[in-house]
């Protein structure tokens, strides 16, 4: 029986594609390890997995809480990509002991790492063993980064040093080599498993190690038998589950569609509540956290953050997005949706309810657009999806 380990970061689109692939695994025999927080431990043993407990400070520190308090009402500035990579990198210097302690004396046959925890290459670099990962979002190589104009952008040697001194010292305390943080950011993994199309993937043809399996779905535990109230097609909306903090937005989308012929289903999140919007209209149906997949099974228009998972999850459905990007990622996404014809994307600085209405309007009735979501999902179901990125994964085991 092979054991395979996977570190994945802490947030439902990261997290969603890797039990699928855990089920499909422990369905075939193998035993599978996901170190889960508390918020997920009840999703990843649902999986058939292990699901030992860990700390993440990245996501449940005075800092998350901090970032989701400055949100409010707002939308977030464009992100300081050596910002991130400093929270990054202290979310793995204070990770990896975590994760050496939960795998002790029990070390997976193979370790898969996430694409934004730097814990699964610090633990290979330890452990001597292949660098397997998996990337939830847009991968980066010497030919394409979405970080890439952020990074332009920065004229500040004295910045990017502190960080490599901040590495340097970080890796010395966990008792590995020095290394600079453009080596870091620049490795390419042994084997990369993507859960998108190539097609999807900016220059994907020069991404030579990595397999794109498409999306990954499975039953989850939120299903709750989701089934529409009436005949109205269905506009679905999430601005997924961290950077949701925007009532502004919601209260522009009610207001765009309160006497439209939608059902119009709003995925508002766990911090704001129904009384921040106003009136809420019969056609407009609220939830905290939503059972999206079986939404989008019914889902006419999608209005999204454009994170990769529900992107990826619209696109299995057919289902055309407008993106409303909240962060540097999310709008690489929106982008290529739109470069691809699946849908359009606004600026959420754009955002008006004249403008979601519009929109919306026009995306339902393109036909060329429906026609794109079917040879796109016809590249999905040749990507082979879970069952795909098992085979792949055993095939590393040997």
């Amino acid at each position: 029986m092979t054991h395979i380990g996977f570190v994945c970061f802490p947030a439902y689109g990261h997290l969603n594609p890797v039990l699928a692939v855990a089920r499909e695994l422990v369905g075939r025999g193998h035993r599978v390890t996901i170190p889960a927080i508390a918020e997920f431990q009840e999703q990843v043993a649902a999986s058939g997995a292990a699901a030992p407990l860990y700390s993440s400070p990245f996501m449940q520190g005075e800092e998350a809480k901090a970032m989701l308090a400055e949100l409010k009402d707002k939308q977030p500035d464009r992100a300081n990509p050596l910002k991130t990579m400093h929270s990054f990198l202290q979310e793995a210097f204070d990770t990896v002991p975590q994760f050496e302690s939960i795998w002790d004396g029990d070390r997976p046959d193979v370790l898969v790492y996430d694409q934004s925890t730097f814990a699964g290459p610090m633990l290979a670099d330890r452990w001597g063993v292949p660098l397997v990962g998996s990337f939830p979002a847009l991968a980066a190589n010497e030919h394409y980064s979405v970080w890439a104009e952020d990074y332009a952008k920065l004229d500040q040697p004295a910045e990017f040093a502190e960080l490599d001194r901040f590495l340097a010292d970080g890796l010395a305390g966990l008792g590995l080599p020095a290394q600079t943080l453009g080596v870091l950011a620049a490795r390419q993994p042994d084997l990369g498993i993507s859960f998108y199309t190539r097609s999807f993937q900016p220059r994907g043809e020069t991404f030579d190690g990595y397999e794109f399996v498409g999306p990954c779905l499975t039953e989850r535990v939120d299903h709750v038998g989701w089934k529409p109230s009436g005949d109205r097609p269905v506009l679905y909306v999430s601005l997924g589950s961290i950077f949701n903090h925007q009532p502004a937005f919601f209260r522009a989308v009610i207001e765009a569609f309160r006497d439209e012929p939608w059902q119009v289903v709003i995925a508002i999140g766990q911090h704001v509540r129904p009384e921040d919007l106003g009136e809420i209209p019969p056609n407009v149906e609220l939830h905290t956290l939503a059972p999206q997949l079986e939404i989008l099974a019914h889902t006419s228009v999608f209005i999204s953050h454009c994170g990769m998972g529900g992107t990826q999850e619209a696109l299995a459905f057919g289902v055309p997005l407008l993106g409303i990007p909240q962060m540097t990622e999310q709008e690489g996404n929106a982008r290529r949706v739109a470069e691809l014809g699946l849908g359009e994307w606004l600026p959420p600085t754009e955002v008006t309810a004249a403008k979601l209405r519009e929109a919306v309007t026009r995306i339902a009735a393109d036909r060329d657009i429906r026609d794109r979501l079917k040879e796109m999902r016809a590249d999905i179901e040749a990507a082979g999806g879970a069952r795909r990125a098992a085979d792949l994964l055993e095939q590393r085991a040997l």
